[in-house]
């Protein structure tokens, strides 16, 4: 067996016993997912080092691309992985509290992990596609399993869509397959008879559920029902996780896929250009329906679909600095929104109420999780002292650079801070302000040390960005030059692991 399968292997092993450890223990799930989360940070970081100085590609059953799957270990996938891991144990460490959940839902959050873990590591587009739609039904059902009545309906308006959407990524494999004969994308990235129309429709219908699950526009309009419905840990795990791995998919197609020495190539900067249009009108409209809305959940819904955006902008620019400010936004929106979900579900939890305009007060009782909310908004906003500060940095700047089409993305961007800036300003004076609010302050002892955690991993690369220099550095060297490093390791096998 390949080593580094275990990535995957853990959470798969825990979906198979967690039924059965269930039946003779009622937290079993609960255990058996934190403890393959963490096992996949701990190896994840084991190997990082080698990694770092050499990427790998893992022959799945013995048989080679283009036939066989292949998983493709880079810095920027391992990274990636890690990150996943991370954010999934940290929001399961903040849910301790919560004893109400079943086996079941333990089984299908990690199937969700799992996937999106798959997502990042795979080298063929049909594996991918079932890695999604392992993710999908996991997703649905997890949406309706919320503790709001309006999880049902949430769930199907996100069935629906995401669906439609699984068929267009299906349409566009069949359209690659008969026209080309392979699915692996290396093979498929160095391939030379694509025509540019045909090209154009077929990475159009690979990016459609990666859109989705990215929020943008116009495939947003699931996002309000869906983070109602769902419970706080799952709705930070929309936006920690699931876009985490859809921005991952999405630089691997833009810029490995349609690389300009492919086939694909023909058609990449139409597709950078329209990432660039959808991610400006995205940032727009999700900091738009953030800046009106009153729902705590769904105004960081909202929100999230607003770094998304940003981060297409990013992927459409598509320079050096530009990929280098989207995985700092990756990073920055990962640990801001479990860290701001975590607060809102603690707030809704011991105020009894779902809007934010009704905590007023609630910060003078519990200051801590209201000011780690502000740290939390900062770093969304891009403070200097905050990771998310050089990611829009990097972005704008290349913005800049490029001018023409680029100008209105960077005041799309910009436009949609000064409406972020406003509202999350407005929700962190709420919770300060004087008010009659009569609560007895509770204790929760899993949420101090994971919040600071997350505050922590803001802060740090805003002060010293150079923590993350080498990751980024070799993840941006493997996006931008894809022939002679992804391609060549997995068609070669000289990177097997």
């Amino acid at each position: 067996m390949n080593n580094a399968l275990l990535l995957l292997a853990f959470p798969l092993t825990a979906v198979f016993l967690i039924p059965v450890g269930t039946v003779f223990y009622k937290g079993f799930g609960r255990f058996l997912s934190m403890l393959s989360y963490l096992a996949g940070i701990v190896y994840g970081i084991y190997l990082f080092p080698s990694i770092l100085a050499g990427s790998k590609t893992v022959i799945v059953g013995n048989w080679a691309p283009p036939f066989g799957i292949n998983l493709f270990i880079s810095p920027f996938s391992l990274g990636l992985v890690i990150l996943i891991f991370s954010a999934a144990f940290i929001i399961m460490v903040t849910d301790l509290q919560n004893k109400g959940k079943s086996g079941q839902y333990y089984l299908l959050y990690t199937l969700f992990v799992m996937a999106s873990a798959g997502m990042v590591l795979t080298g063929d587009i049909f594996n991918l596609f079932v890695f999604l739609e392992i993710g999908g039904i996991a997703s649905f059902a997890l949406i309706a399993a919320g503790a709001s009545p309006m999880g049902s309906a949430g769930s199907l308006r996100y069935l629906i869509q995401a669906q439609i959407t699984s068929l267009s990524m299906l349409a566009g494999i069949i359209l690659i397959y008969s026209a080309s004969g392979v699915l692996n994308i290396a093979v498929l990235a160095q391939f030379k008879t694509f025509n540019p129309a045909f090209a154009f429709l077929a990475l159009a219908l690979l990016l459609f559920p990666f859109m989705l699950e990215s929020k943008l526009f116009p495939l947003h309009t699931w996002v309000g029902g869906a983070y109602l419905g769902a419970d706080h840990p799952f709705a930070a795990s929309m936006s920690g996780i699931a876009a985490t791995a859809a921005g991952a998919v999405m630089l691997r197609i833009v810029l490995t896929l349609a690389n300009p020495q492919s086939g694909f190539g023909t058609a990449g900067k139409s597709i950078q250009t329209m990432l660039i249009i959808l991610g400006g009108i995205t940032v727009l409209i999700g900091e738009g329906a953030a800046f009106t809305e009153k729902n705590f959940k769904k105004t960081l819904g909202y929100s999230s679909a607003g770094q998304m955006g940003i981060i297409a902008v990013g992927i459409g620019l598509a320079t050096k600095d530009a990929l280098a400010g989207v995985l700092f936004l990756i990073l920055n929106h990962t640990a801001a929104k479990i860290l701001l979900f975590s607060v809102a579900g603690l707030f809704s939890k011991v105020s009894g109420k779902e809007k934010w305009a009704d905590m007023k007060g609630i910060g003078r009782i519990y200051p801590l999780p209201a000011a780690l909310f502000a740290a939390g908004a900062m770093a969304l906003f891009g403070i200097p002292m905050f990771s998310g500060f050089w990611g829009k940095l990097y972005v704008l700047k290349s913005a800049f650079a490029l001018g023409g089409l680029a100008y209105a993305g960077a005041g799309a961007i910009l436009l949609g801070t000064i409406f972020e800036g406003i509202y999350f300003m407005k929700i962190s004076h709420t919770f300060f302000e004087k008010s009659d609010i009569s609560l007895e302050r509770k204790h929760y002892p899993f949420f101090g040390i994971p919040a600071l955690f997350l505050a922590a991993v803001l802060l740090a690369p805003g002060l010293f960005p150079s923590i993350l220099g080498p990751w980024v550095q070799a993840s941006v060297k493997e996006l931008l030059n894809p022939i002679s490093g992804y391609v060549h390791i997995i068609l070669t096998s000289g990177g097997a692991m």
